[in-house]
């Protein structure tokens, strides 16, 4: 009877298992650091994959979370911005009632000037407007409508 079996001894056994181990707890290696992750299964160590597991997904749950208090700011500060050019404007506004209340008299250069001004502050209210109905974010004007809803 013929055999094509390789004999070994018994240290170059014990050396193939070993080496065998080896490749193994490489290969395990590998894919720790492919993964990123120390326990890539349940077999790896069920205690820690489960729990790792739920960490992932509170993880996930902040990420959203930060995310949404992220646009959240953004909104807020587009609002902010245009409330500030439009409280801008209507400081301007204020300046010129001041004058026009200076200039109440009945003489042709009053008029005129009361006439200039108020076509300055027609302009700026225009101005007003069209930066308030020019002020949203994703879609949504941020300073017209009721106040209740964006």
């Amino acid at each position: 009877m013929a055999t094509n079996d390789v004999q070994l001894s018994a240290g170059i056994r014990s050396n193939l298992l070993l080496l065998q181990q080896t490749t193994t707890l490489l290969n395990r290696t590998q894919v720790r650091l492919a993964t990123g992750n120390k326990v890539n299964s349940a077999l790896d160590g069920p205690t820690a994959f489960f729990a790792a597991k739920g960490l992932n997904q509170r993880a996930g749950d902040l990420n959203g979370l930060k995310d949404g208090i992220g646009q959240a700011i953004s909104t807020i500060n587009s609002a902010d911005q245009g409330i500030t050019s439009i409280q801008n404007l209507v400081d301007q506004a204020k300046g010129l009632t001041t004058q026009a209340l200076g200039s109440l008299g009945n003489d042709d250069q009053s008029v005129a000037l009361r006439k200039n001004l108020a076509d300055s502050y027609n302009s700026i209210l225009r101005q007003i407007d069209k930066l308030a109905q020019d002020s949203q974010y994703q879609g949504k004007n941020l300073l017209v409508g009721s106040g209740i809803r964006l």
